[in-house]
């Protein structure tokens, strides 16, 4: 006699869990469970309290409430400086365009911009306060060159400058084919670069720690950044008392144009991560972005307001958003907030050529854009030139630490002042769900023994608060 069989079918474990806290990116705690708080992928959002925000937008530049003129159309290179000019008794903001073709100049509150013939482009500039005047010091293929009040003079110096930097009056500098040296100029005379005791001179050093590339004026001394380390100049007046010291050595090679004062420190990145030097000793910051610097944080260029070392640069790694994958210059910012050791990216952007406007540590960030045909700045308004960003957050492979059974997640519940996409990818397949602010909850049924979960969006304002999943855990 057969009698059927009856198969007790395990029920479903069924879990509500958080996607994520957004806490913040980074890559050393990228996890395989829910809520995955930090993550290695995730571009044009902010993380604040829990919540992704708009980022900080890109417009053209207004000073005191005034728009600088669109630039003349140039080809090419171009380099942007900032100065100041002295009219009427009242001091102004000026700027300088440098490319191929010339120099262009203006000065804020004018409607148009100055040209001025001049031969090759200049790369390098430093302010200089010479019998009350101010001097902007340009150096470049053809030699050095002082711009004041509009007017460009020709400076005799011996060799090409590549960087420098204004230290007790004297202009130091950094010059082409001297790989162990660093020229100096007479003290309170900028036109003065003859070699004796009593007027400018050269430094040699032991070249050791590589390349001399920038050379910075921090906390009464000099600090000079070579390819893998830094030497620290004790220079005043007196050329015979003059000392040099080896205070850093680096493990990677430092990226000249990431180096920036920022308030008590200088920030710079390496091949091994992002840094910060009080003049004494070096602290590496965990913010978990040495994924970025393999390469080479290629095109760097780097300023510093209201607490952050914010720093452009070219990534050429693909993302899953087909937008963040042009190749462009300069298409990624990184910005550090050094008190909370944050970081947060902008990408799909073109901003390069950074400078600061204003009161030190306080003023306004500008650069130059493929996409404006003026200066620009960053600002509050979390668009790029009146458009929104397509943002874009995205976790690691998550398993739930339990790669050998198979998940369903059913649905999702969440609060959304505007819409948003919540995507999934598993089994080699990619589902997206509309998560509109009419609603609270999207079913799903999307089954995987491991999920990526992403957010994508392009609204005007931004606030999207966790959302949590529902997942049977088939036993």
């Amino acid at each position: 006699m057969f009698y059927d069989k009856n198969y007790a079918l395990a029920k479903p474990r069924r879990k509500r869990v958080l996607l994520s806290g957004f806490k913040g990116f980074d890559e050393t705690k990228a996890s395989r469970n829910l809520p995955c708080d930090y993550v290695d992928c995730a571009y044009n959002f902010k993380f604040k309290n829990g919540i992704l925000i708009n980022p900080l937008g890109i417009s053209a530049l207004e000073v005191d409430e005034t728009a600088i003129p669109p630039m003349p159309s140039v080809e090419g290179k171009k380099r942007l400086f900032v100065t100041k000019v002295d009219l009427g008794g009242q001091l102004k903001t000026a700027f300088a365009l440098s490319h191929r073709g010339g120099l262009e100049y203006t000065v804020c509150g004018e409607t148009q911009w100055k040209h001025i013939e001049t031969d090759g482009i200049f790369d390098v500039g430093v302010n200089y306060l010479y019998e009350d005047k101010d001097l902007l010091l340009l150096s470049g293929e053809k030699g050095l060159k002082a711009l004041a009040d509009g007017e460009l003079v020709d400076v005799q110096a011996d060799a090409r400058i590549l960087d420098m930097c204004v230290h007790y009056e004297r202009i130091y500098a950094v010059v082409e084919g001297k790989r162990n040296s660093l020229r100096f100029s007479d003290d309170f005379d900028p036109y003065n670069w003859n070699v004796s005791l009593e007027e400018g001179g050269y430094i040699n050093f032991d070249g050791s720690l590589g390349s001399v590339n920038t050379v910075k004026s921090f906390e009464n001394y000099l600090y000079i950044f070579c390819d893998y380390g830094i030497y620290r100049l004790t220079a005043f007046a007196d050329q015979t008392q003059f000392s040099m010291k080896k205070v850093y050595a680096s493990g990677g090679k430092i990226f000249a144009d990431s180096v920036k004062e920022c308030g008590e420190y200088i920030a710079f990145a390496s091949q091994d991560g992002i840094y910060l030097f009080d003049g004494y000793a070096v602290t590496k910051i965990n913010v978990g972005v040495d994924g970025l610097s393999d390469g080479g944080f290629k095109d760097a260029s780097a300023c510093y307001a209201h607490g952050r070392y914010i720093m452009s640069f070219t990534d050429e790694k693909e993302c899953d958003y087909g937008v963040f994958s042009q190749s462009r210059a300069n298409n990624t910012i990184l910005i550090l907030d050094i008190a909370e050791k944050s970081v947060e990216f902008m990408r799909g952007i073109s901003l390069y050529d950074l400078k600061t406007v204003g009161a030190y540590g306080e003023g306004k960030v500008i650069g130059l854009s493929q996409d404006c045909v003026s200066p620009v700045q960053l600002d509050g308004s979390g668009l790029y030139f009146g458009a929104p960003y397509q943002k874009y957050w995205q976790s690691g492979e998550i398993d739930f630490d339990r790669p050998s059974i198979f998940k369903v997640v059913r649905a999702v519940e969440y609060s959304a002042c505007c819409q948003y996409v919540l995507g999934i990818m598993a089994n080699g397949e990619r589902r997206e769900f509309i998560l509109s602010p009419t609603e609270n909850r999207v079913n799903i049924y999307v089954k995987s023994d491991k999920f990526v979960f992403y957010i994508r969006s392009d609204n005007m304002c931004e606030e999207i608060r966790p959302p949590i999943l529902e997942i049977d855990f088939l036993q």
